[in-house]
């Protein structure tokens, strides 16, 4: 499928630019290669990863900054000529090894780009397609009524509903000749009225285009006649991209006129013949439009049973672009459901009244009922998902470990004894071995004496490491060097175990709510003084209680206060354990969170000033502890359910934090990236926010907005750039990696993240 951008794509680069902004335009385009221009916007090269692996290859060393796109670029790259048929280029595309084609014109000029992605279209600021939230147009078209007051109280109401875009039409005053109305059937003569009677005229509907950018929506409208396209045109008025109206998908005429103004076009799809439809699309990619297609049923309001949501999937097969719903129900059901079915792009009629006078407004959504079709189409997005082989997500498995089930003993076992298939049995919860790795202790001697009923640990057995320990104490080492301070997360259970294979010099107590009612005496000795401790606070208690200094409610924050005065007397003991610390940093939870959405404005900012007042008391009262907040994600699992949390999360939230405590704050890399992805941020903007303020590091990779604690190498996050990223100070940042069910198996996922994360940090200086 070839699919095209114009001039102002993310894929253009000037010969000029520096292999450092090479390298970071080529993450933005995923691996796509760049187009190299000259100045005069005449063609260069071109750019792939593999035209930087050679030219580093042959050098003994670089400048990232010193080097040129135009030392790198392939100067003989495959072309397309503007003049090319839409079969010809596709077929250069074939070859898989050509993935990104410039278009020139008799001089080189670079006129269009084509690539082998899978479509998708680009309208203001905001992508459209497979992977990106659906795209909301509210259409005033004629529901105005011909009235300038009610247009922009219209696009007003579809601001403040968060659509992305509202459209109007536009006909020219000739489009329809009066001198043979009364020669019309009744239906025209009635249309032909009602046209007369709600059009605005040129300069109105450009202010209503300036008012709609005002309020930050794109502005789309439909041109019906070239004389009107014309007028558009003419005006100057700033538009996001042109409707072609299903009563024009064979205008040829109109498809040549809108292709020239270089802006996507959506096109609808009602009343036609799939035959039409299919000229239509060769037709736009022919003319390297980008452009997209909406299922449409031009009838107002549209039966139900006319609808056939199901056509969108065949629509997709038929164009291979971005396809959408254009709505004529007046039912926010229907393009809620349509989300389900492929569609990428909404478009609705939007209302006062579906009792107003005129042709469209029952067959529109009224403004009533906008709020909760935006509502139910960002949860049909969000639960929509992809095709993808079924895994379990975050939650399950954390409802799946406290849920499933181990193999445990059924008799008192001593220490060097083998285990019996037959002294075997399934308890909850399943942190040890599960049904499926009974193979893995038959016959396996017991290093230590175990009660009936106990679960069998991998750390109760005789088995080897299943990672390298000295490539383990190479890391460590070589982290050590790097400025960092490494550690590990323990709990009292484990503590022994994990120190004897991580010889590390930092440790990461997480505290439970019965943690707090063990003696440290009972687990610990002498050995531990060359150590660092801290100490990760309890958030969750076995009560159903959760920590919150942002509560307004005083019983929850009285507690939380009682909560941290428990705790600091149990550290009191633990600290004299450890290395001397004047202030032994503790982690600590905010709260915040709430459970069906994220807070208003006015209501976050009250938590928010409740919360760091609340911080900055904790901080006065224990002059011997660092308080830690820990950045987080926008979603916490609280109690096996998903709630929304409001503090320390989007790059606003951070800095509203610090603007208002000293605090120093526990970077968790994982957490950030998923608060990145959910509010589509870059998380070096939010280091480059903290840097000053990072005392700790939570080290873990993610993937989206719910990936939490993936090992290093499983997700997405770049641990270069923030390794580099990172403000380095004269002391040693602490670090540990925060990985999920990372203690199981003697710390595996601990020890390869450690691994894996220093590796990346030693390609550096290679």
């Amino acid at each position: 499928m070839a699919h095209y951008y114009n001039l102002k794509s993310k894929l253009i680069c000037n010969k000029n630019e520096s292999l450092s902004k090479v390298l970071t335009l080529l993450k933005i385009t995923k691996g796509y290669p760049l187009i190299v221009i000259n100045d005069d916007k005449s063609l260069y090269g071109v750019i792939s990863n593999g035209d930087i692996s050679k030219f580093i290859n042959a050098k003994n060393s670089i400048d990232t900054n010193n080097i040129l796109a135009k030392d790198i670029a392939n100067q003989n790259p495959k072309v397309a000529h503007i003049l090319d048929k839409y079969e010809t280029i596709e077929g250069y595309l074939s070859n898989t090894k050509v993935r990104t084609i410039p278009i020139i014109d008799h001089n080189r000029v670079v006129k269009r780009i084509v690539t082998a992605e899978k479509p998708y279209l680009k309208i203001g600021n905001q992508n459209i397609g497979e992977g990106y939230k659906p795209y909301l147009i509210a259409e005033i078209g004629v529901n105005h009524n011909g009235d300038l007051k009610e247009a922009k109280y219209l696009i007003k109401k579809a601001a403040e509903c968060n659509c992305d875009a509202v459209k109007f039409q536009h006909r020219s005053e000739n489009l329809y000749n009066e001198s043979d109305v009364d020669t019309c059937d009744l239906g025209t003569q009635y249309i032909i009225a009602e046209l007369k009677r709600t059009r605005l005229n040129i300069q109105e509907l450009k202010e209503c285009t300036t008012f709609a950018k005002q309020n930050n929506l794109d502005v789309i409208i439909t041109a019906f006649d070239l004389p009107a396209l014309q007028e558009i045109t003419s005006e100057d008025i700033d538009l996001a991209a042109l409707k072609i109206a299903s009563c024009d998908l064979t205008n040829q005429p109109l498809f040549y006129a809108c292709s020239q103004l270089e802006l996507p076009i959506i096109i609808s799809t009602g009343m036609s013949f799939e035959r039409e439809i299919s000229e239509a699309s060769l037709l736009a990619k022919s003319l390297m439009i980008e452009h997209a297609f909406l299922h449409c049923n031009s009838t107002y309001p549209a039966p139900p049973e006319d609808i056939n949501l199901s056509y969108i999937s065949r629509l997709k097969e038929i164009t291979k672009t971005v396809v959408g719903y254009s709505s004529h129900d007046g039912n926010i059901q229907v393009p809620i459901c349509s989300i389900g079915y492929g569609a990428d792009i909404l478009e609705f009629h939007i209302t006062r009244s579906n009792n107003a006078k005129g042709t469209d407004h029952r067959a529109s959504i009224q403004i009533n009922n906008l709020k909760d079709l935006i509502e139910g189409c960002d949860l049909a997005y969000k639960i929509k998902g992809v095709q993808n082989p079924r895994t379990p997500s975050q939650g399950e498995i954390i409802n799946r470990n406290t849920l499933g089930k181990s193999y445990a003993l059924n008799r008192i076992y001593k220490a060097g004894e083998s285990i019996e298939n037959k002294d075997l049995i399934l308890i909850s919860p399943g942190s040890g071995f599960t049904i499926d790795q009974k193979e893995k202790i038959i016959g396996k001697k017991l290093l230590l004496n175990k009660n009936q009923g106990s679960i069998i640990n991998p750390q109760d057995l005789e088995i080897e490491l299943s990672f390298n320990k000295k490539l383990l104490d190479l890391a460590i080492k070589n982290l050590l060097s790097l400025g960092y301070l490494p550690g590990i997360p323990v709990r009292y259970h484990d503590v022994e175990r994990l120190r004897g294979i991580f010889n590390v010099p930092l440790l990461e107590f997480h505290m439970s709510d019965r943690d707090l009612n063990l003696s440290p005496s009972d687990y610990l000795n002498d050995n531990y003084k060359d150590i660092d401790l801290i100490v990760h606070s309890v958030e969750q208690f076995e009560d159903g209680f959760i920590f919150d200094l942002c509560s307004l409610d005083e019983e929850v924050i009285k507690r939380s206060f009682e909560e941290i005065k428990k705790l600091i007397l149990h550290v009191d003991e633990l600290r004299t354990y450890f290395k001397y610390s004047r202030k032994i940093p503790i982690v600590i939870n905010l709260g915040g969170f709430t459970n069906d959405n994220f807070l208003e404005e006015s209501c976050y900012l009250k938590k928010l000033d409740l919360c760091t007042k609340n911080l900055n008391k904790l901080i006065a009262k224990y002059e011997n502890y660092e308080f830690l907040p820990q950045t987080m994600p926008p979603f916490p699992w609280h109690q096996g359910g998903r709630s929304f949390h409001n503090i320390l999360t989007s790059k606003k939230k951070v800095e509203d934090f610090i603007g208002k405590t000293d605090a120093k704050v526990c970077f968790d890399v994982s957490h950030s990236f998923m608060s990145c992805s959910y509010f589509d941020e870059n998380l070096f903007d939010h280091l480059n926010i903290l840097s000053s303020r990072v005392q700790h590091i939570h080290l873990a990779d993610a993937e989206s907005s719910n990936s939490e604690g993936l090992e290093i190498g499983e997700g997405s996050i770049d641990f270069i750039n923030f390794h580099n990223s990172l403000n380095k100070k004269n002391c040693k940042i602490k670090m540990i990696p925060e990985i999920w069910q990372g203690h199981l198996n003697n710390g595996a996922k601990f020890a390869t993240s450690i691994i894996r994360f220093s590796e990346k940090l030693s390609e550096i200086n290679q």
